[in-house]
């Protein structure tokens, strides 16, 4: 697995999906983000229905995070040692951001509709996960939302039509109050409590 080449940066990212078309635009939304892309060996591993079924995905040690199929859903946590996704076809560009990075988290990425599908079957017991009470402003919403599409403080800047000293100000008090360090980790913690939807 490839190490983080700085604290608090994206995640490498390996692309390796069937269709070039769809590969060069999730590079090029990926790239856009600041996300690193490799060739091989990434911390998380970007795939579609083309590995349905691979074996080669068996215990695959980073994060893989897979698009089209719900399939997915029901396969990923029987073959995937770390974290993983499963998400549409054609994810909202902050969806793919979150999955990308709660996969390199170790966390289960679903999207909102398919989670409450899976919770509702009789069969399974729904999951009960320890939330702390955190309590952000609507301003700090935002800020972490708009932190999980990858925005530099300069365009966060832009995005809410504030001083760059401002949105520092703003990301240090999300870091504070999640507990945190870092972007990625401000993302992933969001995650966690529900403060940012995929």
């Amino acid at each position: 697995m490839a190490t983080r080449a700085a604290s608090g940066s994206f995640p490498t990212v390996q692309v390796a999906v069937g269709s070039g078309l769809l590969r060069a635009g999730l590079q090029a939304l990926l790239t856009q983000a600041g996300v690193p892309l490799v060739l091989s060996g990434g911390e998380v591993l970007l795939i579609d229905d083309s590995w349905l079924p691979d074996p080669a995905l068996a215990g695959t040690p980073g994060g893989v995070v897979a698009l089209g199929s719900v399939v997915w859903a029901s396969l990923l946590p029987e073959l995937v040692v770390g974290g993983w996704a499963a998400l549409p076809a054609d994810p909202a560009p902050a969806e793919l951001l979150a999955a990308v990075l709660g996969a390199a988290a170790g966390l289960a990425v679903l999207p909102a509709a398919l989670a409450r599908r899976l919770d509702s079957e009789p069969d399974d017991e729904p999951l009960e996960l320890p939330l702390e009470e955190v309590s952000l402003t609507p301003r700090e919403r935002e800020v972490l939302r708009l932190l999980a599409e990858g925005l530099s403080n300069k365009r966060l800047a832009r995005a809410l039509g504030v001083a760059e000293s401002t949105v520092k100000f703003h990301v240090q008090a999300v870091y504070s109050k999640l507990e945190v360090a870092s972007r990625t980790a401000a993302v992933t913690r969001g995650i966690q409590l529900g403060l940012v939807s995929v």
